[in-house]
């Protein structure tokens, strides 16, 4: 072993002991004990301590794009909160499929994943719609663990699927790819999850139609004037521009996604009643983001300090040297189990960049599209389980966390084997990329 790859497993050591230390001993949050990682790595290697905060601001502004997306993102899904957008949404679908309560299971999966989808955090969805879809579940006879599982399958699956999935982002910003031609390959892969999902948890307790009466009680007070134009035109508005940025990508000029989002939320406050001040909101926003925004942040400055030590290059390293068959292993016990630590987008930034380094010889987009989704997985994985714990609260589900994770287990391999799949077949599916 030469002296170099010596000096960077002992940093390793030493970052991973300090970030362990923050969280157990100090009581710090994720992004600050992430921070505090890469302090640990950049001083010990050597780095004066200007240096060092230089690399550490320097790498903050790495996701600062996918930064104002999830801010703008989360605005405009609480602006149309605020409005009972989101509950016309909800009451719509029970009048029309309470007599399909099966077609009804999958929507409403799918009114789960979308909050995330469009803000990439997944826990937008639980809280946009947790409690709502909670409700309805309960009313069609789903036990609580199963509604828990049901939230957080909705969460894991919001947090890959298409147009913003930061831990694609992630990813292909730390090997200087632009996040173009993903949205065609994230949605066919999640459109059969959801639908999986969805029937796999629910389909057995299903006993007959919904009874629309109490569905609609169940939920909260909608504005009369909620309807129509008013409950579907800023949603519209948003899709349509992100289609014609793709469709014409030349003819409509490049205002970016945020700016697509705010657009959105302006066409909700124009459209609806007696809502919040945009400050009021925005604050509200910034507040239900902060947590995810900061481990974005000091994730970028603990890559920064991974590069600068010469970290980043030992995974990288040891990751194209490893046999084919070790390699997938590794992507998949690192990214579904390793994960419960740092999260989906620790493990993107952490593990995903080596990895994709090391599977640049196949397709780019469709390796870097199945290792996000692996990394999704990481959410329900303890010690962390963001999604998995808050999905609980949610259901009000009092049952043990392992009892969660039996219930939950088929989806959630079923995604992150579907990953791994798309991973060593990048290269097969060509008709992904159509």
């Amino acid at each position: 072993m030469s002296a170099q790859t010596a000096q960077s497993l002992l940093l390793v050591l030493v970052m991973s002991g300090a970030f362990a230390a923050a969280v157990r001993f100090g009581r710090l949050s994720d992004s600050l004990a992430i921070l505090v990682s890469a302090a640990a790595g950049l001083l010990l290697a050597g780095f004066p301590p200007l240096d060092s905060l230089r690399h550490l601001v320097d790498g903050s502004f790495t996701f600062l794009p996918i930064v104002l997306i999830i801010c703008s993102a989360q605005f405009f899904i609480n602006v149309q909160r605020e409005s009972g957008a989101l509950s016309a949404m909800a009451r719509d679908l029970v009048i029309a499929f309470h007599r399909y309560p099966r077609v009804l299971l999958v929507l409403l999966m799918f009114l789960t994943v979308l909050p995330g989808a469009l803000t990439g955090p997944g826990a937008a969805g639980q809280f946009a719609f947790g409690s709502l879809v909670s409700s309805l579940l309960l009313l069609m006879k789903l036990p609580r663990v199963k509604v828990a599982a049901f939230i957080a399958m909705g969460g894991v699956i919001g947090t890959f699927a298409p147009p913003i999935n930061v831990p694609a982002m992630i990813i292909a910003a730390g090997i200087n790819m632009p996040y173009l031609g993903f949205f065609l390959p994230l949605l066919l892969l999640t459109v059969p999850l959801a639908v999986f999902s969805a029937l796999y948890l629910g389909l057995r307790h299903l006993e007959g139609p919904l009874d629309r009466e109490k569905a609609i009680q169940a939920l909260p007070p909608i504005p009369e004037k909620m309807k129509g134009i008013r409950v579907y035109g800023p949603m519209i508005l948003v899709v349509g521009l992100m289609v014609l940025s793709r469709l014409a990508p030349h003819s409509l000029p490049p205002i970016g996604v945020a700016l697509m989002f705010l657009l959105g939320a302006a066409a909700a406050y124009l459209l609806g009643n007696r809502l919040k001040s945009p400050l009021a909101v925005s604050q509200e926003a910034f507040l239900e983001t902060l947590e995810v925004n900061a481990v974005l942040l000091t994730v970028g400055a603990l890559v920064q300090a991974m590069a600068a030590n010469g970290v980043r290059g030992l995974l990288v390293i040891g990751s194209i040297s490893l046999p084919l068959y070790v390699l997938y292993s590794a992507i998949f016990i690192a990214c579904c189990f390793l994960g419960g630590v740092l999260g989906a987008f620790g493990v993107a930034s952490i593990f995903g960049i080596p990895f994709m380094l090391a599977l640049l010889g196949r397709d780019p987009i469709l390796a870097t599209v199945g290792l996000s989704i692996i990394a999704c997985v990481a959410n329900i994985a303890p010690p962390t389980a963001v999604l998995g714990k808050s999905a609980m609260i949610l259901a009000d589900c009092r049952d043990p966390y392992s009892r969660f994770l039996t219930v939950s287990l088929v989806p959630n391999l079923a995604v992150g084997l579907l990953g791994l799949l798309l991973v060593i077949f990048a290269d097969s599916l060509p008709f992904l990329r159509l």
